[in-house]
């Protein structure tokens, strides 16, 4: 399954399950943020926050320079403004999600 990388960078919901905020800048330079349960982005229980995470996702196309994902499959993942489909730089992908 591939992966996006994002950066948990905060705590918004300390209650179970815990919710945290994710960011990611696309391969065009926006950032996006992604709200929900820690287990979403983290397969640690107690991930370091901030701290590093991943968002399973779908590989459209590849380019040289970037690839279209989409973060719809499997978990119906969405920023923050109501998008699922990006194009990321290839480095921010990685296949151990």
């Amino acid at each position: 399954m591939d992966g996006l990388k994002v950066r948990i960078r905060a705590v918004l919901d300390a209650a179970q399950p815990v919710t945290v905020e994710c960011c990611m800048t696309d391969f065009d330079g926006q950032t996006h943020l992604f709200r929900g349960p820690v287990t979403l982005f983290s397969s640690e229980s107690s991930p370091l926050i901030p701290g590093d995470g991943i968002i399973r996702c779908t590989v459209r196309q590849e380019t040289a320079q970037y690839a279209e994902i989409s973060t719809a499959l499997p978990d119906g993942i969405e920023s923050t403004m109501g998008v699922n489909s990006f194009r990321v730089h290839r480095s921010d992908l990685t296949d151990n999600a």
